[in-house]
């Protein structure tokens, strides 16, 4: 046997093995030597998520103070952890042009004092100078977080933009979960009973 016969054979082995190891745990021979593929953003800009909460029934553009409830109850998801919400640090106001922060994976406990700037999704809109219409803000960037005005929040805490949800968890809540807060803004500010 010449030398290259046996490099061939072994090649072929070597080939049979990965095949053999890819078969057994039912994944592509690629994925044994480069590893798995990232995971994909499972992530609703928080604007998508308002107008599928128009689709589920909330009346948004006829009650600004309905975008004051949901944005109340994103902040309690937030905090207890039930819906991930996602966002781009920042420490003062974007200009045109500045290059983006990443989009970072807001924690938990960032929620004791912060919210979501629910009034601005809602976008006052003048379009026959006689009549004020009310719509949805479309551009995610212009959605902040802002420190609640009752408690003391660090004055080093950065705010976030272009705030995004998981969207799984987003939907889920919005189906299961997201009726309970629907009139707080218009009560004593008490957190709505369990479910």
């Amino acid at each position: 046997m010449t030398a290259t016969t046996v490099m061939s054979i072994v090649a072929v082995l070597l080939a049979l093995l990965l095949l053999s190891a890819a078969w057994t745990l039912r994944k592509p021979a690629w994925e044994l030597v480069f590893g798995p593929p990232a995971d994909p953003p499972n992530r609703i800009p928080l604007t998508e998520f308002y107008v599928e909460a128009q689709k589920a029934g909330w009346k948004l553009t006829t009650d600004p103070q309905l975008c004051l409830d949901l944005a109340i109850g994103l902040r309690e998801a937030g905090l207890d952890g039930s819906i991930e919400i996602w966002g781009r640090k920042c420490r003062r106001l974007t200009l045109p042009g500045m290059a983006d922060s990443p989009l970072q994976r807001i924690d938990p406990g960032y929620w004791q004092h912060h919210q979501v700037d629910g009034l601005r999704m809602v976008l006052a809109a003048d379009a026959s100078g006689a009549t004020e219409t009310l719509q949805l803000e479309t551009n995610n960037r212009l959605i902040r977080t802002l420190a609640l005005p009752t408690r003391n929040a660090p004055a080093d805490a950065a705010t976030y933009q272009d705030l995004q949800l998981n969207c799984l968890q987003a939907l889920h809540w919005l189906q299961a979960d997201a009726a309970r807060y629907q009139g707080i803004s218009r009560s004593d500010g008490a957190a709505p009973p369990p479910a």
